[in-house]
Parts: structure tokens; sequence; C-alpha cells
């Protein structure tokens, strides 16, 4: 376990004095809904689908892609959390705690690298490659920046799904940016996380996706 660096703030002092977090009930619990909805593993599902569908030569085929990449990339991970919080050894399904985050981060890298090798390994389309290979790059990235602060994996996975969309299917899918807006919105609302950090976690999702995936596909 690394340690916290001299002068860092604790998760909930930080979200305290940047003065976040405080919104009217109905504003509150309208951003748990988004937070809940939008949350990383539907996003990440959604996404593997959506590049499955128009890079696999056959409807069966995009499944069996789609479902390898949503399966290393979401469930398991995901499956993993909620056990974790079952067990008590997480404080909820968001790891709002970036202690824990640093100690989960392992887990959910190694297997985001299991469905690419996987993928590869069974000669997957290489959108698909570039898909899974964009996610790791992009949860290392994060995993590295929690070490120190706690950004936002909410909006950086929300905003590098977006882009990998747009990539894959024009302009049209600009249509999706609003989402990634109020996603992070959310997270400020609730009080999960500063307007800087979820600014950042955008920046990152954008950065990653735009440069690896496109490199890769």
């Amino acid at each position: 376990m690394p340690a916290e660096p001299i002068g860092s703030l604790d998760d909930e002092h930080e979200v305290r004095r940047s003065g976040v977090g405080t919104a009217h009930p109905a504003t509150l619990a309208g951003a748990r809904l988004v937070g809940e909805l939008l949350s990383p593993p539907p996003i990440l599902v959604a996404v593997a689908l959506a590049v499955a569908w128009v890079s696999s030569p056959t409807r069966a085929m995009a499944v069996v892609w789609g479902t390898i990449a949503a399966l290393f990339a979401s469930v398991l991970p995901y499956a993993l959390i909620l056990r974790g919080v079952r067990r008590g050894r997480l404080s909820d399904r968001n790891i709002s705690l970036r202690k824990q985050r640093i100690r989960f981060g392992g887990v959910a890298i190694a297997s985001i690298l299991f469905g690419l090798a996987v993928l590869a390994a069974l000669d997957a389309p290489a959108e698909m490659v570039a898909l899974l290979a964009s996610i790791a790059v992009g949860v290392a990235g994060g995993w590295v920046v929690t070490l120190w602060w706690k950004i936002s994996v909410h909006a950086a996975i929300a905003a590098g799904a977006a882009t990998v969309l747009t990539l894959v299917f024009g302009p049209a899918l600009l249509a999706v940016w609003p989402l990634v807006a109020l996603i992070a919105w959310s997270r400020v609302q609730v009080g999960d996380h500063t307007p800087a950090q979820v600014l950042a976690g955008v920046a990152l999702g954008i950065v990653v996706n735009a440069t690896v995936f496109p490199l890769l596909r």
C-alpha cells in the first residue's frame, strides 16, 4: 500500500471544503438516479455491444465479441465489487473511499487485460481489441492518479465511451455528450467528487480513448 502523500486531504474533507454535495433533496435524488443508471458498468456493456455490432461480420459473432468484452471489462469487476460490499470489504458499489479504490484497481485492470488477451487470442475484430486496450489504459491511468487524488471514474468512463462512439459512428454520436455532462454534474451534486475531479476524469477519458483506440483499430 503506497504511503499517503504529505499534505493530501481525506476524500470527504476535500469534497466538504469545496462546498459540493449540499444540493436540495430533490436535486440530490435526481443526481443519485443518474449516477446509478449511467454508472460505469452499464456504459461499458453498452459500448462493448455497440462496437461489436458494427465491427463483426455476423450478428452471432457480434454477440460473442460483445459478450466477452463486456464480461471482463464490466460484469466480472462489478460482480466482485458487489461481493466486496456484501462482505463489508468495500464501502459501497461506487467504492467511494479512495484507499479502497487503490486496492480494487489492480483487480479491475487484471480482468480487463485478461479479456483483452482472450479477444486477441481468438482473433477478434481489431476494433474490439482496440476498445479493450483503451479501456485498460484508461483504468490504469485513473488508478495511478488515484494513488494521490480521487479522480472521477464515472466521468472518465463516460467520456471515454462517448469518444469511442463518436469515432466509430461519426458526428451523429456527438448527441451522447450531454449525457457525459449530466454524469459529471451528478457526481458533484451527490458529494462524491469536486468539479476538478470530474473535469480531470473527462479529460482522461477523452485523451486516452482518442489516442489508443484509433491507433489500434
